[in-house]
């Protein structure tokens, strides 16, 4: 299952941002070369967009690659270095939670409403379903995380 979560996550965001940068290209060779601008071309590239990010910050959790700010842990001492990433993940797990609800909210509210992309005419509630994809993935890998610290914590003990 998450090995298949992997590829989903990697192919997704990859494939997203590169349609997105041949469609934006694509936007300013006609815009500039040809004076000729599509209505299309700009809001798939920010659905694009937003999707790789939603969905690689899912991937970037499982990698270990969000930004953090170290100086308290390795400056706090042995006892704030192991109690401050349990902390973080907590903390991500209750955002994501909360990014979870609320995005769900938005896809119903937007799909009730028949909501449409001005130039592409797309239903908006697919683009929204990003927010709650993406989130949910990324409390789950903070909670694997959180295991995965403890059974690191549970090794180094045994191994004193």
């Amino acid at each position: 299952m998450l090995r298949w979560l992997n590829r989903f996550e990697e192919i997704t965001s990859c494939v997203c941002l590169i349609i997105m940068s041949v469609v934006i290209i694509m936007q300013v060779i006609f815009r500039y070369c040809l004076s000729s601008s599509l209505d299309w071309p700009e809001e798939l590239g920010r659905f694009l967009f937003i999707a790789s990010v939603y969905i690689g910050a899912s991937y970037a959790e499982q990698m270990d690659r969000h930004l953090s700010i170290t100086i308290l842990r390795t400056s706090g001492g042995k006892w704030l270095g192991k109690i401050l990433p349990y902390f973080a993940q907590i903390v991500t797990v209750l955002f994501s939670a909360i990014m979870v609800v609320w995005g769900v909210r938005m896809v119903v509210f937007v799909h009730a409403t028949n909501q449409v992309a001005p130039a592409m005419q797309f239903p908006m509630w697919v683009v929204y379903t990003c927010v709650p994809l993406g989130m949910a993935c990324m409390g789950l890998r903070a909670l694997l995380r959180m295991f995965h610290l403890r059974n690191q914590a549970s090794a180094g003990q045994q191994g004193q």
